[in-house]
Formats: C-alpha cells, sequence, structure tokens
C-alpha cells in the first residue's frame, strides 16, 4: 500500500457512516500508511457546526489532534432550506438532512446552529493552504456535499494541480436516489457545488449508491462482532449503540456502509470489481431531477465537445468479502485504544 496525505471533507455524525470511514484512516496514520492533513465539516445529515463538534470528539479518541478539524459552509451554494418542504411535496424529498423531515418544516424549521471554530480558521482556508502548500498531490476523500470543495476551488483555481485524487461517495448512476427518486443524497443536498468540483480537470473514484447499496451490515454479521469485538472500544463506542436495539427489534435489518465503502476505494482500489469510465456531472435544473447524475462516455453521442479532463472512475460493484476483510482488521484493530 502506498503512502497517502488524505484531506477529509465529511458532514460527519459520531453514529454515521462518516465515523467508520475516519477511524478506517486514522488507524492507517497510527501505521505510518498515511497522513490526514485535515478533517473539514460541511453541513448535510447533520449541521457544519454540529459535525466539527462531533468530529473532534472523534479524532480525540482515535488518537489524533482535535486540532485537524476544521467547520466549514453552513448551507449550500443555493439550494435552500425554505425550499425543502415545497419539494418534497412536488417530488418525494421526505429526507433533510441537517434541515430535518419535510413535514416538520412547516411549523417548526430547523435552527442552525451557531458556528463554532475553536482553532480559529474557516474549513475553506484550510483546504486551500493545505493544497498550495503540498510537496505532493494530495487525495482527497469527500463524504457529503462538496460545498466546502467548491468554494476552494472558486476561490484559489490553482489548488486543482495539487489534487492527486478525489474518491467522492455521491451520486446514483443505474439505480433509484435515496432522498429523491432521481438523487442520492450528498449530491442533492448541493447540486451547484457538486458539479464545480465534478468538472475539473481531477482524477477522480466516484463510490455511488450503485455500489453501496450492494455492501450492507447485517444482523448475522452484527452478530458476529458481539461474539469477536465485544469489549472492542470501537465496538462499544460505536456499533453496540448504533446498531443493538435496530437488530433487536428487527432481524431483517441491514443498511449500506456508504462512507467507509468509499474511504476503502481510496485505501485499496483492488476490492473495486465492477466499473465505469463516464464523464460526470450533476443536474441543477429546477424540477424533478434535481441533484440527478448526468454520465455519458461519448461527447458525440450528445453533440458535445469533447472534454479536456479525464473521465471518471465510477465505482458500479466491489468485492464485500475483501471490503469486511479490510474493516475489520482496520477498526477492530488495536493500533487504536480509546
Amino acid at each position: 500500500m502506498k503512502q497517502l496525505s488524505v484531506l477529509i471533507d465529511t458532514d460527519f455524525h459520531r453514529y454515521a457512516d462518516d465515523h467508520e470511514a475516519l477511524r478506517m484512516l486514522a488507524v492507517l496514520q497510527h501505521r505510518g500508511d498515511l497522513d490526514i492533513t485535515g478533517v473539514t465539516t460541511v453541513t448535510g445529515n447533520a449541521w457544519a457546526s454540529v459535525c466539527a463538534e462531533h468530529a473532534r470528539a472523534a479524532v480525540v479518541t482515535s488518537g489524533l489532534d482535535r486540532e485537524i478539524v476544521f467547520q466549514g459552509a453552513g448551507q449550500p451554494l443555493l439550494h435552500r432550506q425554505n425550499d425543502f418542504a415545497h419539494r418534497s411535496r412536488l417530488y418525494g424529498a421526505a429526507f433533510g438532512g441537517a434541515w430535518g423531515n419535510a413535514e416538520l418544516l412547516e411549523s417548526s424549521p430547523v435552527s442552525q446552529p451557531q458556528p463554532v471554530n475553536s482553532n480559529g480558521a474557516h474549513a475553506v482556508d484550510h483546504i486551500v493552504r493545505v493544497l498550495r502548500e503540498a510537496a505532493e498531490p494530495q487525495s482527497i476523500l469527500a463524504i457529503g456535499p462538496m460545498t466546502n470543495l467548491a468554494l476552494a476551488i472558486r476561490l484559489a483555481p490553482d489548488i486543482v494541480k495539487n489534487i492527486g485524487h478525489l474518491v467522492a461517495m455521491g451520486g446514483a448512476f443505474y439505480v433509484r436516489g435515496n432522498v429523491t427518486p432521481s438523487a442520492e443524497f450528498n449530491w442533492w443536498f448541493d447540486p451547484e457545488a457538486a458539479a464545480i468540483v465534478l468538472e475539473q480537470d481531477i482524477a477522480m473514484t466516484i463510490v455511488p449508491l450503485d455500489a453501496t447499496d450492494t455492501v450492507v451490515l447485517d444482523y448475522e454479521r452484527f452478530v458476529s462482532w458481539q461474539k469477536s469485538y465485544a469489549t472492542h472500544p470501537f465496538f462499544q463506542e460505536f456499533h453496540q449503540p448504533k446498531f443493538s436495539k435496530l437488530f433487536d427489534s428487527d432481524k431483517g435489518f441491514c443498511l449500506p456502509v456508504w462512507d467507509a465503502l468509499a474511504a476503502a476505494c481510496l485505501i485499496d482500489e483492488n476490492l473495486i470489481t465492477k466499473r465505469d469510465e463516464l464523464w460526470v456531472t450533476v443536474d441543477c435544473s429546477e424540477g424533478a431531477s434535481y441533484g440527478r447524475v448526468v454520465a455519458y462516455d461519448d461527447a458525440n453521442a450528445f453533440n458535445l465537445a469533447t472534454p479536456t479532463r479525464p473521465k471518471a472512475n465510477v465505482v458500479l460493484e466491489a468485492d464485500a468479502d475483501r471490503f469486511w476483510s479490510l474493516y475489520e482488521t482496520l477498526l477492530f484493530s488495536e493500533a487504536v485504544t480509546d
């Protein structure tokens, strides 16, 4: 495994898959296999300020410096919270992440918390600084909406040349979306930002719902972890409180590990078993297709000029056994103890 420098951009929550992804990379940092150059938070599944609080707690228990966490964009570029209930009625978007569930917004909109930047720097500034100062191209793991990255690129377009590889969890290519029928949450929450980033001259690996829908945590696996890792600090901190009651009430329950799979594709590209090479962007038009993937492999078919940027590697299937082996080796490692 080659050594990496990785910046993580995330809508982090302590009981979400972002936590698994961070922990996987933290173990590798302790082993000397990579260097985490920052954890930048963005509003998505939770408010950016809440994400920063949770991320700071998580990096401490992962044996990292809490000052690597930088709070970022509190709202998408154009997507407005006060449009969400209306969009939900028209297009079926029931979940708004930090904005709450659509049925709650009519009477009690979810308020954005006051920002708290304990280290005095904004996430976008940190991204620009890290990329400008990098002696070698950096990898970026983008596991939330891409607002921070889009703002950084617009503020300092010269940083693009120092992004060696972008791995992004987002999009739904040949499967149904998970927030509207046509769109996946990360790219739906800020489609304009996703379009800005995806249209850059950057080597990209995209891990969409097509891949993550096929790698799920189920009751059988959870029970095996209870037998093998019940005393492990991360199992007690993360898995037990998140999954125990869910599986007690429904043994048929299962859940994708979206961001953990994206982290695994960054760590070990050999677990990717099926992919497409496509030019990718996002539909930003008002309407039912807002946030939907737009992808093509032949510019001539669309009467377009061939893009100068490379095609993205779009992961469609992953080796589940190889993934779970990597996941368990890292997350239940003794390299990090709480």
